[in-house]
C-alpha cells in the first residue's frame, strides 16, 4: 500500500447537520442543549402500552423537504438526508467542484430500516408470501441510507456502513478520519441515524434496562430511555479547509477501538475496555490525560453502564480528578448507532463556543462520584474533549476532539500479510478442504435438505450443515449462539489454527476482529419479530435480544475467543467481507494492531429466501454468472475468517504467510437506491484506484475474483467494468458462485481464501462458460496464468458500492525482506 498518499495532518470538522429529540437544525438543537431542555416525553408514535417505560427520546415531526433520491425514503432515510444537507450547507461545501471519488461518507446505524422488514414479516405471517410488499424490502437494509445520501449529493468516493451497535456513530468518524489521512478522501461526510422501532423498545424493556421515568444517568442510575434522531459532521483534511476558506469548528484529534471480551451485554465492571480506548485515542492525538477538559460520556444511565464508565473515567484521570463528564444522553435519549455521532457534534460546539453540555434529572441533593456538570450548562473555555462510545457485545469506542489543530502521532507503515484462512462453507470447511473441492468442480447447489424454504417459489440453495460448525466450537458455548454466531466462531477457531496461533493474556490486546456481514442475525430478529407480531411486544424473549443487534457474533467470537483489541463491524451489504478485509489489514499497517481478524458470515433463512424471491432474483436451477440465459442467484450460507498480520509480526513467530495485502479501494457508482449502475464506471474506477494504492498496473494482475451472481444488473455492470480496465485476454476472470452459492458479503472472503492458492501456483477456480455470454466475457475466461502473479478480488452490494483488493505472493526469497519490514 502507497505510503505516499498519506497525510500527516489534522483532520477538521466544516459542517454539522442534527435532527433529534431536541429538535431539527443545529441552532435550535444546541440552544435546547446550552438551556438544560429535554426531548425525552411520552412515546406517541409506537404502542408501547405493554411496556414498562412510556418514555423516549422522539423526534416530534420529520424534516421538511429533502434532495430526491429516485426513491422514497423512509423515515430513518429522510432523517439522514435532512441531516446531511444542513452539514454540507454549514460547511459551505461546493461539491460539485471536487473529484466525486474523493468524497466519500461513512454512516453509523444499528436499526436502519427495520421497521420496513417487520412490515413484510408481518404481511407474510397474516397473508403468506405473496401478502410480502416488495417496496418494503428495498428500505429495509442497514445500507439503504447510505445509498440514499450517496445518490442524493453524488458522493463516489469510499462508502461504509458501520453497525457495532451504540458505537457506530463514533466508529464511523473515525474510520472517515483513517480514510482521510490514508490519502482515500478529500471529504468524508460522517455520522449516524437510527429511529425508533417496536423491537428495540421490546428488546431493552426485556432486559429491564429501560427507565420508567425520564432517565437520570451518573445519578439515579435506573436505566435507559431510547432515542432517534442523525447526526452528520463535514471532514475535511485540513490542508483541503484551509485553501478553501472553509469554517472550521473542530479538529477530529484520533480515535481508538477495543474489545471488552467480557460479556455480551454487560460492560467490563473493571472499565478496562473504556480505559484502553480513552488512553489509545489520546496517544494518537499525542496528548495525555492531563490536557483534556471534558468527557462527554457514554451515559446511558443504567446502573452497570455508569458505574463501569466512571471507574474507567476515574482511573484514567486520577490525577486531574475534577475533570467534568456529562451524559447527552440524559437530554435526547440513546440515539443507539446515531448516539457517538450526536456526541461527538454536540462536543463539537461546545468547543466552539466554550459551553459544557450538563447532565440533566439530576438530584443534587443526593450527591454525585464526579463533577458531571448537573442540570445546568456551564461555561468554560475547552481544548480537547474525549467523547465516549460503549456498545454490546463489549465494542468501545473514544474519540477525541480539540479545538486547535494537533499533527497527529508518528505512525507506522507495516506490510501486511495473510498467515492463516478459516472458510466455512457448503463443501465443507477449512482452506485445503475447499480448495480440494473446487478443483474437482464440486458444486454444493441443490434443493434445500435442512431449511424449509416452503415461502419461496424455488427452494434451491447451497446450504450449511450446523454439525460441521458444531465440531469447531465448544459445546457449552454453542448453545448461546445463534446461527450466524455459529458460523462466525468455527471459522475464527479454523483461521487461527491454519495460523498457528494462539491467543493469549500476553497479546490479546494486540488482537482484533473486523466482522463483516450482509444478512446479520436474520434468524434472531425474525424470531423476535414473528413474537412482536403475534404475541406483542411485552412477550419478547430476553435471552434472543442481545443477538439481534448486527454485531452481537463478533463479540460472541471476541468474548470465547479473548481478543481485546480493535473490534467494528460492517454492514454495507455484500461489499461487507472484503471492506472489512480492508479496514483490518489499515489498522494493521498503522500499528493499532499485531494481528486481526477479518470475518465475514451470513446465514440462510426462510425469511431472507422469501424476500430475495419476492423481488425476482432467485434462480430455478443454479448460478450462471456471466450468462444472459441465467434466471438469477442461489442464495446460500457461509462464513470466513482470515488472519492478518504485520509482515514483522509473522516472521517472528515463524508464521506461514500465504499472501500479502498490497492496496484496496472502495467507490460508490451514486446511481439509485437499491440499483447498480449498468456502465460499471464505478466499479471500473475500484479497480483502478485498488492498483494504484498497491503500485501496481493492470497488467501486473493474473486472476481478477469477481462478484457476479447470475442476476442481469451485478453481472453486466462486472463484465463492463473488466473490460475497461483490462484488455482482451489480458486477466482471467475467476468465480466461486457456481459453487458455493452467492453467500452474500462472504463469497468475496472465500475468493480471497483460493486467491492465496493461485498466487501460489497459479489455479484458480474455473469458471463455467456461459451458453450466452454477457458482452465480451469470453475474453476473460481463458486459461490460467503464470504462477506467483498477483490476483485482484472485488466484491459488490445492490445499491452501488464496490470493493477491490490486491493480493500478491510475499517473496520470502529475499533476504532483505525482514531488515526491511523491522526498519
Amino acid at each position: 500500500m502507497s505510503p505516499s498518499k498519506r497525510r500527516e495532518e489534522s483532520v477538521t470538522v466544516t459542517g454539522i447537520g442534527i435532527s433529534c429529540a431536541l429538535g431539527n437544525g443545529v441552532q435550535q438543537v444546541w440552544r435546547a442543549v446550552c438551556e438544560g431542555a429535554s426531548g425525552i416525553d411520552r412515546t406517541r408514535r409506537l404502542d408501547v402500552s405493554t411496556l414498562s417505560c412510556k418514555y423516549s427520546g422522539e423526534v416530534g415531526s420529520l424534516p421538511g423537504t429533502v434532495r430526491r433520491t429516485g426513491s422514497h425514503p423512509d423515515r430513518a432515510t429522510r432523517l439522514a438526508l435532512a441531516a446531511v444537507e444542513e452539514a454540507v450547507d454549514s460547511a459551505r461545501l461546493p461539491l460539485a467542484e471536487y473529484d466525486p471519488y474523493r468524497l466519500g461518507l461513512a454512516v453509523g446505524t444499528s436499526v436502519g430500516g427495520l421497521d420496513q422488514g417487520e412490515r413484510f414479516h408481518w404481511d407474510v405471517l397474516s397473508g403468506g408470501p405473496t401478502a410480502g410488499r416488495r417496496g418494503l424490502l428495498t428500505s429495509y437494509p442497514l445500507y439503504t441510507s447510505a445509498d440514499a445520501i450517496s445518490v442524493a449529493f453524488q458522493l463516489r468516493g469510499p462508502k461504509v456502513v458501520i453497525s457495532n451497535a451504540c458505537a457506530a456513530g463514533s466508529n464511523s468518524i473515525g474510520y472517515a478520519v483513517d480514510a482521510i489521512r490514508e490519502g482515500r478522501a478529500d471529504v468524508m461526510i460522517a455520522g449516524g441515524v437510527d429511529v425508533l422501532d417496536i423491537l428495540s423498545l421490546a428488546g431493552f424493556d426485556s432486559l429491564n434496562a429501560l427507565d420508567s421515568e425520564p432517565c437520570a444517568p451518573y445519578s439515579r442510575s435506573t436505566g435507559l430511555n431510547l432515542g432517534e434522531g442523525a447526526a452528520f459532521l463535514v471532514l475535511e483534511a485540513e490542508s483541503v479547509a484551509r485553501r478553501r476558506q472553509a469554517p472550521v469548528l473542530g479538529y477530529v484529534l484520533g480515535y481508538a477501538l477495543t474489545s471488552d471480551a467480557y460479556h455480551a451485554t454487560a460492560p467490563d465492571p473493571a472499565g478496562s475496555g473504556a480505559s484502553r480506548a480513552m488512553r489509545r485515542g489520546l496517544a494518537q492525538a499525542s496528548l495525555t490525560p492531563d490536557r483534556v477538559d471534558y468527557v462527554n460520556g457514554h451515559g446511558t444511565g443504567t446502573p452497570t453502564n455508569d458505574k463501569a464508565e466512571t471507574k474507567a473515567v476515574a482511573d484514567l484521570f486520577a490525577d486531574s480528578p475534577s475533570t467534568p463528564m456529562s451524559s447527552t444522553k440524559s437530554q435526547v435519549g440513546h440515539m443507539l448507532g446515531a448516539a457517538g455521532a450526536m456526541e461527538a457534534a454536540v462536543c463539537v460546539l461546545a468547543l466552539r463556543d466554550g459551553m459544557i453540555p450538563p447532565t440533566i434529572n439530576v438530584d443534587e441533593s443526593a450527591g454525585t462520584p464526579r463533577d458531571i456538570v448537573a442540570n445546568r450548562a456551564r461555561p468554560q473555555a475547552l481544548d480537547v474533549i474525549v467523547s465516549n462510545s460503549f456498545a454490546f457485545g463489549g465494542n468501545n469506542c473514544s474519540l477525541i476532539l480539540g479545538r486547535h489543530p494537533i499533527p497527529p502521532a508518528a505512525v507506522p507503515d507495516h506490510r501486511v500479510v495473510i498467515t492463516g484462512a478459516g472458510p466455512v462453507t457448503a463443501l465443507g470447511s477449512g482452506r485445503q478442504e475447499l480448495v480440494d473441492a473446487l478443483r474437482a468442480r464440486t458444486t454444493a447447489i441443490g434443493p434445500a435438505r435442512l431449511a424449509d424454504l416452503s415461502l419461496s417459489r424455488t427452494r434451491q440453495a447451497a446450504e450449511i450443515d450446523g454439525a460441521d460448525c458444531r465440531r469447531h466450537v465448544d459445546p457449552a458455548y454453542a448453545r448461546r449462539l445463534d446461527q450466524i454466531g455459529l458460523l462466525t466462531l468455527a471459522a475464527s477457531r479454523i483461521a487461527l489454527r491454519d495460523a498457528g496461533l494462539r491467543i493469549t493474556r500476553a497479546n490479546s490486546e494486540r488482537v482484533g476482529m473486523i466482522f463483516g456481514t450482509f444478512s446479520g442475525p436474520m434468524q434472531t430478529v425474525a424470531q423476535l419479530s414473528e413474537t412482536i407480531g403475534t404475541l406483542g411486544p411485552h412477550r419478547v424473549n430476553p435471552r434472543l435480544f442481545p443477538n439481534s443487534v448486527m454485531n452481537a457474533a463478533a463479540g460472541h467470537a471476541c468474548l470465547a475467543l479473548q481478543i481485546r483489541g480493535p473490534l467494528s463491524t460492517l454492514a454495507t451489504g455484500g461489499a461487507s467481507g472484503l471492506t472489512g478485509l480492508a479496514y483490518a489489514a489499515d489498522l494493521v499497517r498503522r500499528g493499532e494492531a499485531d494481528v486481526m481478524l477479518a470475518v465475514s458470515a451470513d446465514e440462510l433463512t426462510p425469511l431472507l429466501h422469501c424476500g430475495f424471491d419476492r423481488l425476482g432474483l432467485l434462480s430455478d436451477d443454479t448460478i450462471r454468472p456471466y450468462d444472459a440465459t441465467s434466471g438469477g442467484t442461489v442464495l446460500g450460507a457461509g462464513s470466513t475468517a482470515l488472519v492478518v498480520e504485520s509482515l514483522d509480526h509473522a516472521l517472528r513467530r515463524g508464521a506461514p504467510i500465504l499472501a500479502e495485502i498490497k492496496g484496496h479501494a472502495v467507490t460508490s457508482d451514486a446511481y439509485r437506491v437499491a440499483g447498480n449502475d449498468p456502465s460499471g464506471q464505478a466499479w471500473a474506477e475500484s479497480f483502478r484506484r485498488a492498483l494504484d494504492d498497491a503500485g501496481m498496473t493492470a497488467g501486473d494482475i493474473g486472476t481478477v475474483y469477481g462478484d457476479a451472481r447470475g442476476t442481469a444488473a451485478i453481472d453486466i455492470a462486472e463484465v463492463r467494468a473488466v473490460a475497461q480496465v483490462w484488455e482482451p485476454g489480458g486477466v482471467r476472470l475467476s468465480n466461486l458462485s457456481p459453487y458455493v452459492g452467492h453467500v452474500h458479503s462472504t463469497t468475496a472472503l472465500m475468493s480471497a481464501v483460493c486467491a492465496t492458492e493461485t498466487v501460489r501456483s497459479g489455479w484458480s477456480p474455473e469458471t463455467p462458460m456461459p451458453a450466452d455470454p454477457r458482452e465480451t466475457v469470453t475474453d476473460y475466461l481463458g486459461p490460467a496464468p503464470a504462477t506467483g502473479t498477483p490476483c485482484l478480488i472485488t466484491a459488490a452490494n445492490w445499491g452501488g458500492t464496490y470493493a477491490s483488493l490486491v493480493l500478491a505472493p510475499w517473496d520470502d526469497a529475499s533476504p532483505s525482506a525482514a531488515a526491511k519490514e523491522t526498519a
